[in-house]
Parts: structure tokens; C-alpha cells; sequence
């Protein structure tokens, strides 16, 4: 009896840890297929003793900006107008798309990045959140946001961020 009630617990804790790290994506107003958007790289995260972090931006823009345009955006990534690891704010990067002409921006943060190597029993970490935002008026248009998501010991970082990339390119889909 024990042994059933210890496996149920297990069981439970497992699937609540799962389904707790999903990617979760939001589309707010339509965005036109073959539309310009912007992407300002985002800001690594600044977890102290992670080489990984540096340079997680710049990673995680290129597989965002990849994975959105294989759905018939044009994303553009701009010179970042700030230190890696200092936070833009959504006015700033509306200004800096604006000033370039685009229609839309992207911008956000990642908060955790994590690689090990494979078959150590560990798993890849990435944490990040991204707003789409219309340059007209700086209104939120999209939303992506991932918690800690871990994956399987096979898995990457940026399969991670390609994860949830798709996840928002669905939801993107069906909001036209």
C-alpha cells in the first residue's frame, strides 16, 4: 500500500512539474502574414556563475527570428541599443523599430539558459519571455512566455526557444 501511494505521489509531482513548464503563448490582434517585424536581440540572463547566459540572446533571437518567419513573417533583427544584459524597455524598442520603419518589434528577455552535455543525466534548461508589440501605438499584440522549461537529457536550449517560437507561430495562425 505504501508503495502505491509513494508511486501515485511521484506520479502526481512528475506530471505537476510537467504540465507547469509548458510554453505558454497569447495573441491579442492579428498580425498580417508577410508583415516586417522587427526583433531587438534579447537580454541574456544575468544568473551569476552561468557562462551560458552570455551570449543567450543573441541565440535565442536568432532561432525566434528563424522559426516566426518560416510562417511567412519577414523578422529583422536590429543592432541591440543596449548592453546584453541590460533590460530595453517596450517604449525604447518601439522608438528604435519606429525610427527604421518597421510596423512591429520584438522584445524581451531570457531568464535562464542552460546547456550541458550530452548523456550527463542533466537536462537543458531555457526561460524566456518576448512581446510583440505594434509600433503605431506600442500596444502588446503577442505574448510568449516560458518558465523554467526543462528538456529530456537530448534536447538543446534552442530547441527549447524554437518551442515556444512555434507555440506563438500557431497562435499567430489562428488569429488571422
Amino acid at each position: 500500500m505504501k508503495c502505491a501511494a509513494l508511486t501515485g505521489t511521484v506520479a502526481l509531482l512528475v506530471f505537476g512539474c510537467a504540465s507547469g513548464m509548458r510554453p505558454t503563448a497569447s495573441v491579442f490582434q492579428p498580425v498580417p502574414r508577410d508583415t516586417g517585424i522587427a526583433i531587438i536581440p534579447l537580454r541574456d540572463c544575468t544568473i551569476p556563475n552561468n557562462d551560458d547566459c552570455h551570449g543567450a540572446g543573441n541565440i535565442a533571437t536568432s532561432v525566434i527570428a528563424a522559426t516566426l518567419s518560416k510562417g511567412r513573417y519577414e523578422v529583422i533583427p536590429l543592432s541591440r541599443p543596449a548592453n546584453p544584459d541590460q533590460v530595453i524597455s517596450d517604449d525604447s524598442a518601439v522608438e528604435v523599430a519606429k525610427a527604421k520603419g518597421f510596423e512591429y518589434v520584438i522584445n524581451g528577455e531570457v531568464n535562464d539558459f542552460y546547456r550541458v552535455a550530452p548523456m550527463t543525466f542533466r537536462v537543458d534548461r531555457a526561460s524566456l519571455a518576448f512581446r510583440l508589440l505594434k509600433v503605431s501605438d506600442g500596444s502588446v499584440v503577442a505574448s510568449a512566455i516560458s518558465s523554467v522549461e526543462a528538456g529530456s537529457n537530448l534536447s538543446t536550449p534552442e530547441g527549447l526557444v524554437r518551442k515556444l517560437a512555434e507555440k506563438l507561430l500557431q497562435e499567430m495562425s489562428k488569429k488571422r
